[in-house]
């Protein structure tokens, strides 16, 4: 017997009854005994358990479907509890895991369980845009197979069967919307984007009265073609005539990608330039932060560092040909730094004029990073060696109108600013907003609100020369992000905080995040139009940008893989349920390498008169990031209390309507019944409601604002794991879990686990994951084998683990290849980065561990007293109040007895 079994057999000896069988090849344990059974019986009625049947027109009961227009099996109203015996060595005080009726009908409400069946049966079957109705979950690894209609990674909308009209879609409250990522990223054994060359042609083919552009579903007839959004004919380009057939197919249809695919770029004339000049590769400005706490910190040296990264590899550029980039360095004063190719040493020109900043020399402000290769590096080392501040505090207003005036003349570009303390130096300055203030009744609308009219008047100059930001800041304190955020969420940029930057711990980070910044930009000087069928239009755009112009267009200075933007529609009329809806998506923008373009994404849907097709074919994620959005849009107008009433209205009025119209004949008055699309949208929301933006109280103000922006400008993808991270367990990983498939690129991910405190082992090892951080969970008594395979043979015992770690040592341990693997898939597949930092969080011992409960949603938080069984229940009384109030709604029609959802086999 070696060590490694002598180990686990003394572990069974003392508290294991239940473990699985031990693997060979890495450390395997379970350290939880079995549940042990409660004979107390609750009474009461309980609707989680009732939702473990969410039904649709024919919904699952225990797991057996019914005949449509059946009546539903009775719930029993005495349901036995099992109750969890958790160690109680640690803090952790675990409630009551839900009732659980059987498995299948448990998993049916269990978001971990749903990702990973819908994992596993998308590992070898394609999504086909076209003939597949309802797009897979947001994060699900699937294939798209483009077949004239778009990808849900570029396009979801909130209803895939329209109501005909807005009377049938109120009796849904479902809005009708699209999310929009018009970069998402391809995926394994997916085509790229197709491009179509219409630069030597007269005209860009397009409908001359709504000016949709050329798509799959436009008729034609030779010499023109019918319009699929308006209906009006338009004449095409001579140069574009083709022959049809007696179907009306062109003879070019499967050579011309826009005949044929759902999304596509058109690269464009110079007619479509901005300002009718000649477009030009994306230029980049750095602005380093060199006051007092950033050189305290070092954060100029890390700064310096993943400059370096981001623009060179092996010696040659990163940047598209073409490409330029400027330094300028910001304390109290401004340090222009000269990368003329001629120098050869650094050279910097001080300018303490911070209210109308110049630029004091012309050529080497902006450089070719090859050509001024030499002088790039002299000038980083300079500013890495560094050791006297230049300034107190850093001019962060002054730097930005630097960088204005340098990119001006090239109508726009990309600025990345590393900021490391409060901006309250020269113009823009602001001032920290402290907890303290709160005695005001306004302090949590002023902490939101981007009061400082320098920052807006800004935001228009940025907007109208193209100019995007992002924010990178490593300050100690709140810096009023609302304010100094104003511009980077607007412009098609980000903000990324490193709360107390540590050089030691987050340097590798903030490199990978500069070099994914540069790389990822797919281009500048964007512009959306979105054009839908004829008895819709447009209402609101929502998202990272700034729009401007009656009706609202869109302005999006940047754009990269993680640009989302919503709309939702309203109805002028009627839609014809012989017709489809159709939905056009138009991006106009110059690519990285300065390729004027537009990127068209295609939608098209049924229309339905029936109310059950409605609730059967809706999207949760796009539902869920338009709700979120439009209801954040209302902010600071209303206070966060009505906010979080307001959103919790909108969940019981959805569920209220099912209830009424769909399920009324299907379940009894005691039922809580979900629609099966949104059936873990309750959850969802209550996660929502947890989050810093949301909750009622916060420590730090940039906290909460920080958290407003990811939940109003993230992509679906980013939303779903941001509102329910992942949790897998490390310590029983399976030998096949983990591993990327060498064919087809899929990764296998372990099965997850609900958020609860109940779910946690004693002596277990777990990762949370919810785009934001990626913590490593370790209980006191973790096998100090795990560790030593995870982290080296010296690590012998949680104390030796280095707390400031970021990333995984690479050791010749299988456990070790599938959680480095984890954590690189992770950030791939949800944020489209190469690199995630890891945490080591470990029980009762580390100051993250706080942060790391915050995550468990389905537990009680902290200022809301609901659990997520709570939360069903509040929800199931809301929504009897409200069917009873409106009783006397009219039945439901008989053409929606057998809706298509039973014909779909959607229950």
């Amino acid at each position: 017997m070696n060590q490694y079994q002598e180990t686990v057999t003394q572990l069974d000896n003392l508290s294991l009854k239940g473990a699985r069988k031990k693997k060979t090849n890495h450390v395997h344990h379970q350290l939880v005994p079995d549940y042990i059974r409660d004979d107390h019986v609750d009474s009461g009625f309980d609707p989680n358990a009732a939702a473990m049947s969410p039904g649709m027109q024919a919904p699952h009961y225990y797991g057996q479907p019914t005949e449509p227009g059946a009546p539903a099996p009775t719930i029993p109203q005495q349901v036995a509890v099992p109750t969890q015996q958790y160690p109680q060595t640690g803090q952790y005080q675990p409630q009551r895991p839900d009732v659980g009726l059987d498995a299948a009908a448990t998993d049916d409400l269990s978001i971990p369980s749903i990702r990973y069946q819908l994992d596993y049966t998308y590992k070898d079957s394609d999504f086909l845009t076209f003939e597949n109705v309802s797009p897979p979950l947001a994060g699900t690894q699937y294939t798209a197979v483009d077949q004239g209609n778009a990808s849900p990674k570029f396009a979801r909308m909130t209803l895939y069967s329209v109501p005909s009209s807005e009377k049938l879609r109120q009796q849904t409250k479902i809005p009708l919307g699209l999310v929009l990522t018009p970069f998402a990223p391809i995926a394994p054994g997916e085509k790229p984007v197709p491009q179509v060359d219409f630069r030597e042609m007269s005209s860009v083919p397009r409908c001359r009265r709504c000016r949709a552009y050329i798509n799959p579903a436009m008729q034609h007839g030779g010499y023109n073609m019918i319009c699929n959004i308006c209906t009006f004919s338009s004449p095409v380009p001579q140069e574009y005539v083709s022959q049809v057939d007696a179907n009306g197919v062109r003879s070019d249809y499967y050579v011309r990608p826009e005949l044929h695919s759902g999304v596509y770029d058109l690269i464009v004339p110079k007619d479509y330039n901005f300002d009718e000049k000649d477009s030009h590769p994306l230029h980049h400005v750095f602005l380093i932060d060199l006051s007092y706490e950033a050189i305290r910190s070092k954060f100029h040296v890390a700064a310096c560092s993943a400059i370096r990264m981001a623009l060179y590899l092996n010696g040659e550029s990163n940047l598209p040909k073409g490409s330029k980039v400027s330094i300028v360095g910001f304390a109290n004063k401004l340090y222009f730094y000269n990368l003329a190719p001629s120098l050869q040493q650094t050279t910097v020109s001080v300018v303490g004029d911070l209210d109308d900043p110049f630029v004091p020399f012309y050529d080497g402000i902006l450089a070719d990073p090859i050509d001024s290769y030499a002088i790039i590096e002299a000038t980083l080392s300079t500013i890495e060696q560094l050791t006297d501040y230049s300034g107190p505090e850093p001019a962060y207003g002054a730097a930005l109108l630097a960088a204005k005036t340098i990119l001006q003349e090239v109508d726009g570009g990309q600025v990345i600013t590393f900021l490391s303390g409060l901006p309250s130096w020269g113009p823009g300055s602001l001032a920290v907003k402290l907890p303290a203030q709160k005695t005001t009744p306004d302090y949590d609308k002023e902490v939101i609100t981007a009061g400082s009219k320098f920052y807006q008047d800004l935001l228009k100059e940025y907007v109208k020369l193209n100019i995007g930001l992002h924010l990178l800041n490593g300050a100690h304190t709140p810096v009023d992000l609302a304010n100094a955020g104003l511009i980077p969420i607007k412009t098609g940029g980000s903000v990324k905080t490193w709360h107390s930057f540590n050089l030691d711990r987050d340097e590798a980070d903030l490199m990978y995040t500069v070099k994914h910044l540069v790389a990822d930009a797919y281009g500048y000087q964007g512009q959306l139009k979105v054009r839908c069928s004829n008895g819709l239009q447009v209402n609101k755009y929502y998202g990272g940008f700034h729009t401007s112009g009656q009706p609202e267009v869109p302005y999006l200075p940047i754009c990269n893989s993680q640009t989302s933007i919503a709309c939702d529609f309203v109805y002028d009329g009627k839609l014809d349920t012989k017709k489809d809806s159709h939905f056009q998506a138009a991006l106009l923008y110059t690519s990285a390498d300065g390729v004027r373009k537009v990127r068209v994404i295609n939608c098209i849907m049924s229309v339905t008169e029936r109310v059950a097709d409605v609730f059967s074919f809706s999207d949760q994620d796009a539902v869920l990031n338009l709700v979120l959005r439009e209801s954040l849009s209302r902010l600071p107008n209303i206070s966060f209390a009505a906010l979080r009433s307001y959103l919790n209205i909108q969940l019981a009025d959805i569920n209220a309507m099912y209830k009424l119209y769909v399920a009324k004949n299907n379940s009894s008055p005691g039922q809580l019944v979900l629609p099966h699309g949104l059936r873990t949208f309750p959850m969802f929301l209550l996660s929502a409601l947890k989050t810093k933006a949301l909750r009622e109280r916060t420590g730090n103000p940039d906290l909460r604002v920080e958290s407003l922006f990811d939940l109003a400008n993230s992509t679906p993808e980013k939303l779903s794991v941001y509102l329910y991270p992942v949790m897998i367990s490390l310590h029983d990983l399976d030998d096949s879990e983990c591993l990327f498939d060498e064919q087809t690129g899929f990764f296998s991910i372990p099965k997850t686990i609900g958020l609860s405190q109940a779910n946690l082992e004693m002596g277990g090892a777990y990762l949370v994951f919810n785009g934001k951080s990626l913590f490593l969970w370790f209980h006191t008594d973790v096998n100090p084998l795990l560790l030593q395979d995870l982290f080296g043979e010296h690590v012998t015992s949680l104390s030796q683990l280095d707390p400031l770690a970021s990333q995984l040592p690479v050791l010749d341990t299988h456990i070790s290849l599938q959680v480095r693997n984890l954590v690189k898939f992770l950030g791939k597949h949800y944020l489209n980065v190469d690199f995630f930092p890891v945490q080591i969080c470990r029980f009762k011992t580390d100051a993250n561990e706080a942060e790391f409960l915050e995550l468990l949603y389905e537990d009680r938080s902290g200022d809301l007293v609901w659990s997520y069984s709570d939360f069903l229940k509040h929800l199931h009384k809301q929504i009897t109040g409200k069917v009873e109030t409106n009783s006397s709604a009219p039945a439901i029609d008989k053409k929606d007895t057998v809706s298509l959802g039973s014909r779909f086999g959607i229950f």
